[in-house]
């Protein structure tokens, strides 16, 4: 298991401020960040099985030119050098180069594409996107930088409330999520990345938003039917230790 880096991989100094003109024609500035997480591998992970370490983070961003809303979530994923590399020469770590597009941010565009374009209400709109090489004062010069433009949904993350919601309002919420669940899934994606971190709770209008496309995948025909084991797998419910799966009326709501 490698150790996490501790790098700060987004610097303020270097993200704060910056703006982004995307080929739609709008242009964004860099606000503030929102998170970031790094995967990071070490040099046998990438020579022998061909995985990349990344770090990717997520930014409020302000329009500064172009059509679309004043503010908006801006998600980066950079590709960053193996573990131990960071600090050699650029000339070093630019060896590690992949141009190729992310995995994470291309699922995460499809997916956004798929809801926009069928006027999805439950998830996030896709603004822009684009794909650059790092310059050789960033991690892995010639390596990608992919970005993502969404819409900035209203709510407060889930996970870091559903602890204080009283009952009634949890039933609330696992009602909103059913029927945007529904709505993804007749737009033709589901999440292979549930859990409560992937959800937005907007009390004042009683709607829950899913959020993080990294990880999707096509919806057939038979997976719009809807269970509710789906509370489950979302972390919107617990069968415990005398729970039947087939019996919602025994579980930990």
């Amino acid at each position: 298991m490698i150790i996490p880096s501790n790098i700060t991989w987004f610097d303020d100094d270097d993200y704060i401020g910056l703006e982004l003109a995307f080929p739609k024609g709008s242009t964004w500035k860099l606000d503030k960040k929102i998170q970031e997480h790094e995967d990071i591998y070490g040099q046998t992970d990438h020579e022998e099985g061909g995985i990349i370490s990344e770090a990717r983070a997520a930014f409020i961003g302000s329009k500064v030119s172009g059509e679309g809303p004043s503010t908006a979530v801006i998600k980066i994923h950079m590709q960053i050098p193996w573990w131990g590399s960071a600090g050699k020469k650029p000339s070093i770590r630019a060896k590690q180069a992949i141009s190729d597009t992310p995995s994470r941010g291309e699922m995460e565009v499809e997916a956004l594409s798929t809801l926009t374009t069928a006027g999805c209400s439950s998830a996030p709109s896709l603004i822009d996107w684009m794909q650059r090489e790092q310059t050789q004062d960033q991690w892995v010069p010639g390596g990608y930088i992919h970005f993502v433009v969404m819409e900035m949904v209203p709510g407060v993350d889930v996970s870091s409330v559903w602890n204080r919601m009283e009952r009634d309002e949890r039933d609330e919420l696992r009602a909103a999520f059913k029927k945007s669940w529904l709505e993804c899934t007749a737009c033709g994606v589901i999440s292979r990345d549930s859990g409560l971190q992937n959800l937005l709770w907007d009390r004042a209008r009683k709607k829950c938003y899913l959020i993080d496309w990294e990880m999707y995948r096509p919806a057939r025909q038979r997976d719009r039917a809807w269970s509710d084991r789906n509370y489950i797998r979302w972390n919107l419910a617990r069968k415990g230790e005398s729970g039947d799966y087939n019996d919602m009326s025994t579980w930990i709501l």
